[in-house]
């Protein structure tokens, strides 16, 4: 079973303690609430966790825990899905916390702390956990040597096995290098059968069920290179509070940076396709509308999407500026909904050029990105009807993407956007075909009407005046 197509197990946070070594800060808020650069702590956190990729978070509560819940609410405007357990009167320690929180949480779920910051892949840590045969649960570590905090985890990674060898939070030894980074990940049947042998009432913490599962073997270890940043302590909360304000400040340079430069590329990109588009194609055009008009015939805009709406914007344009009597099947949503409702999507433009009485005076004109195929199912309206059309006898033209599809095959003259970028192939296909067909429609051989600003002449400067 591979994690890539599952949804991560849900998080519980542990956020029920009294935050004694924050007073007086915490004396009447919770630790969560501590404000770090410029909001709630547990804003921090949960914002982390849906960039994560993380849907369901379960927070274990205890010590003005409903403060938490105000602000939090149901999660939806973290984008997540957030439930509640309280510990209640009595407080029950962190692992006490967890017990009482397990009707809430699936067959596998993720623990972390509510003063912490990390620095992990949580779908990383799920995949191991899903290449674990028996272990009961899996604990980041992180090579600390008594750097932030003192080491408590003996953990010795020999090829696919990573084993936590010993776990101790109170009486670590000279072996222990690593500490617990912060998070772990379980099964919940291990949790279950561990805590049916202890007193409900009694106090328990989470490190005593990881020392339990360490010294039975049945505890893996995670291993990260990149330190944690927690709020315990008035020196821990400062540092945090400067790591965070440095990376949104460079969080801000580095997007600053990316929209100008996707500005700038983007439109490079336009002025070089400006230069290489086939001027030809639009000669060619430019001859069979003219002859179209000439001879009393129609142009029928054909387009899908954003396409649709070019469509119905170059109809106007033909008819104003150019005089030519044009029409387009979206423009007409009941006719259009009631075709493809009867008669299905693939014939719900060739339908209605029927209906039209598409002769071999008439033209149409296809707005589109793929330009349509039949084999992979795209736009294949497009292609019954540019069928149907060459059945008529009508001209076929096109201002298509890509390599231009069924319409470039079949098209009397056709304009096809080069891919430059295949991260904006629709964009700038879109935003030539209005290029184009406005180049087109302001062409002195097809120009009848003047268009508004062009026919109001500035008036001349007063004498004196430069």
């Amino acid at each position: 079973m591979s994690s890539k197509s599952h949804q991560l197990p849900t998080v519980v946070i542990l956020a029920g303690g009294l935050a004694q070594r924050l007073r007086p800060i915490t004396e009447t808020i919770p630790k969560a609430m501590v404000e770090v650069a410029g909001a709630p702590f547990i804003y921090h956190q949960l914002e982390r966790l849906k960039k994560q990729g993380v849907f369901d978070v379960v927070l274990c509560l205890g010590y003005q825990g409903n403060q938490i819940e105000d602000y939090v609410g149901d999660g939806s405007r973290f984008g997540l899905h957030v439930k509640y357990a309280y510990d209640g009167e009595k407080l029950l320690g962190t692992g006490g916390a967890i017990r009482n929180a397990l009707p809430l949480l699936g067959d596998v779920f993720y623990v972390t702390y509510g003063d912490t910051l990390l620095d992990v892949s949580y779908r990383d840590v799920f995949e191991c956990f899903l290449k674990s045969q028996n272990a009961f649960g899996i604990m980041t570590v992180l090579k600390n040597q008594n750097r932030w905090d003192r080491s408590n985890t003996e953990y010795v990674a020999e090829s696919e096995s990573r084993k936590i060898i010993s776990y101790h939070k109170k009486n670590p030894t000279p072996k222990m290098q690593y500490i617990d980074y912060g998070l772990s990940i379980f099964r919940k049947s291990a949790i279950e059968n561990w805590f049916a042998t202890k007193d409900r009432e009694s106090l328990i913490d989470l490190s005593d069920l990881l020392t339990d599962f360490a010294n039975h073997g049945k505890l893996q270890g995670f291993e990260v290179t990149k330190r944690f940043y927690e709020i315990g302590t008035p020196e821990s909360l400062k540092e945090t509070s400067n790591m965070i304000e440095e990376n949104s400040k460079k969080e801000k340079t580095q997007m600053d940076k990316s929209i100008k430069q996707y500005i700038q590329t983007y439109m490079s990109e336009a002025a070089q396709l400006c230069q290489i588009l086939d001027v030809s194609q639009m000669e060619n055009m430019v001859q069979i509308m003219t002859e179209v008009r000439s001879q009393g015939g129609r142009l029928f805009f054909l387009g899908v999407g954003g396409s649709a709406a070019n469509a119905s914007h170059a109809v106007n344009d033909f008819r104003k500026i150019a005089g030519i009597e044009s029409y387009s099947p979206t423009d007409n949503v009941s006719e259009l909904t009631a075709r493809i409702n009867d008669d299905g999507w693939a014939t719900s433009f060739s339908n209605w050029l029927m209906g039209s009485r598409l002769s071999n005076r008439d033209a149409v004109f296809v707005f589109s990105v793929g330009g349509g195929n039949e084999a992979k199912n795209v736009s294949p309206n497009i292609v019954t009807a540019l069928k149907f059309a060459k059945e008529r006898g009508a001209k076929i033209m096109g201002i298509v993407g890509r390599d231009g599809g069924y319409t470039a095959q079949v098209a009397d003259a056709c304009v096809i956007i080069p891919t430059l970028n295949k991260e904006t192939i629709t964009p700038h296909a879109e935003a030539f075909q209005a290029v184009v067909w406005h180049m087109l429609v302001s062409h002195p051989a097809m120009r009848v009407n003047e268009m508004k600003w062009e026919s109001i002449r500035a008036p001349e400067a007063s004498a004196g005046h430069a």
